[in-house]
Order: structure tokens, then C-alpha cells, then sequence
């Protein structure tokens, strides 16, 4: 069975061009919308609502450009069809009032289903950072594929392949947090170097609420991998819950970001503003002894 998936995944990228481009222009058919059903192995999870409103004008205006790719589901009367390829253009079409929608028909087995599906979303860059490290795993899994084939499979580099998948090491809250942008890809990987789980909360806590950068980030797994701990300035931010309220407070409004850019251009120093006008932290960073002692004057103090 290994061999058999192993030669399957040598060929993934034949399948892929034969079952998606059609031979002739006979090919294309068109087919009822509502007799058609998404896929439920269909990688990508999440479909963005205002999105999905853009590309519905679109198809209003334009009809659509690229046909579905479907296969028929046994023994169903009328006959139903199961998306491959294609299902957001499918909810896009349903917003813009669409009866019927373009499609090509093949008949692919459940294995051949998958690997379509996984690799045109991964091509097309569909999928968040989550969605495709998922959809990564899942397609190496099913046709037993190395990392170098997988990267060949997508026309990426393996350490490209290599830390995405790496990213499905962190824990569900992290992968939720990446899933929503709260963290990006970079951030993630700072804190898989940060093997001890309460340092690492720490840290992926302060990344949120103290708006740190992808470099502050690596900066700080590197102290903690050197000394063992976090740097002070970090070790302080509890762990809080993610109500709807913290979540709002996370998104800095114009306000809050022109306090931000005034403060960092009135110091000449970089800084971060969290929370909102009402109640918030402002962190100032600095580089050297001189910015301190310039930060100090600003301030009116003395560093004696």
C-alpha cells in the first residue's frame, strides 16, 4: 500500500494538470448550483464573508472566468456533485443569485479527491498560515511524500515546507492565535524555540500585548535559550483570557496608532502603545546607554 501511494505521489503533479485543465472546450458543463456540495475534506476552513461579497460582484459583472471542478456522488438521484476545486467561486455564485455555475466532471476516488483539493489550494495561496500547514501534513500523510517531494509537489523550497509544518508543533492556543493573525508565521516560529510551556505562554502573551515584532520576538527566545528565563521586560505580562473585550483592545485604533508614531517621534525612540485611550500600556524600548540617558532627560530624571 505504501509503495502504491509513494508512485501516486511521484505523479501528483500529472494529476493535477490532467484532472483541472480540460482536453477541449467539450469538457466544460454547466451544472445546477444547488446540486452541488462542498467537500468535506476541503482544507480550508474559513471563507472571509467580505471577500466572498468582492468576488460575487465580480461575478455579477463577469460571470464565472474559471469553472468548478466536481465529481459525482454514487447513487444519489437527482444526481449531487461533490466540489474538488472551487468552492468558494461556488458560495460566491450562490451570494450573486447565479442558477448555474461552470464546472468540469471527474471521476477521481476519494485519494485523488484529496490531493486535488489539497494541492489547489495550496498553489493558490488560498489557505491561512494554519490552513496550510494542515493541508501540508495531510497530503505527506496520504501519499507518504518526504519533504523534498512534498516542496517538489508545490514548487517550494523544503525549508519553506519545513517551517510550515512546524508551526503545527505549537499549542492550540498559539495555532489559534496564528489562525486569526493575532500572531504571524515569524512570531510562531520564535516561540517554538521556547521549549519550556510557562515561558513560552510568557512569551506568546507579550507578543500580543505589547505589540512585539517578529525580531523583538527572536530576541527574546535567544535570551531565554542563553539564560534560561525571559528578558525582565517580559516576564511581568500575565496570561489573560481572550474575552471579546482583550480582543478589541488588541486592534489599535487610528487614535491609538497616532499616539503611538507621536510618542516614538517625539522620543526618537521606538515605542508601543496597547489598550485604547481610555486605559492602556506604552512601552518605550532603547538600544544603548545614550538613549536612556536622553529618555531620562526628556523625562526630567537622572540616571545617577
Amino acid at each position: 500500500m505504501a509503495g502504491n501511494q509513494r508512485g501516486l505521489g511521484r505523479g501528483l503533479d500529472a494529476l493535477f494538470k490532467n484532472t483541472v485543465e480540460p482536453s477541449a472546450a467539450s469538457d466544460i458543463t454547466s451544472l445546477p448550483v444547488r446540486s452541488l456540495a462542498p467537500n468535506p475534506a476541503q482544507p480550508r476552513k474559513h471563507f472571509d464573508e467580505s471577500a466572498l461579497q468582492e468576488l460575487a460582484d465580480s461575478i455579477r459583472a463577469k460571470g464565472v472566468l474559471q469553472p468548478l471542478l466536481v465529481r459525482p456522488v454514487r447513487g444519489t438521484e437527482p444526481q449531487q456533485y461533490e466540489i474538488i476545486a472551487g468552492e468558494r467561486r461556488w458560495r460566491a455564485s450562490r451570494l450573486a443569485g447565479l442558477r448555474e455555475v461552470p464546472v468540469l466532471v471527474r471521476d477521481l476516488s476519494d485519494q485523488e479527491t484529496l490531493a486535488v483539493a489539497l494541492i489547489e489550494n495550496l498553489q493558490r495561496e488560498d489557505l491561512n498560515p494554519v490552513e496550510e500547514a494542515l493541508a501540508m501534513h495531510d497530503l505527506r500523510e496520504q501519499f507518504s511524500l518526504s519533504q523534498e517531494e512534498l516542496a517538489r509537489q508545490l514548487g517550494k523550497s523544503r525549508p519553506a515546507v519545513a517551517n510550515t509544518l512546524r508551526l503545527l508543533q505549537l499549542p492550540q492556543e498559539s495555532l489559534d492565535d496564528v489562525r486569526s493573525g493575532r500572531l504571524t508565521p515569524g512570531h510562531a516560529r520564535a516561540l517554538l524555540g521556547v521549549t519550556d510551556q510557562t515561558a513560552q505562554e510568557t512569551l506568546r502573551s507579550a507578543i500580543i500585548e505589547q505589540s512585539l515584532t517578529v525580531r523583538d520576538a527572536e530576541a527574546a527566545a535567544t535570551y531565554w535559550k542563553e539564560h534560561g528565563t525571559l528578558p525582565d521586560t517580559l516576564a511581568h505580562v500575565p496570561h489573560r483570557a481572550q474575552t471579546p473585550r482583550n480582543k478589541a483592545m488588541r486592534t489599535k485604533t487610528p487614535e491609538v496608532k497616532l499616539l503611538q508614531k507621536r510618542i516614538a517621534d517625539t522620543l526618537s525612540l521606538k515605542a508601543s502603545v496597547s489598550g485604547t485611550e481610555q486605559k492602556g500600556r506604552v512601552t518605550i524600548a532603547f538600544d544603548s546607554p545614550d538613549d536612556l540617558a536622553r529618555l531620562l532627560a526628556r523625562l526630567g530624571l537622572s540616571n545617577h
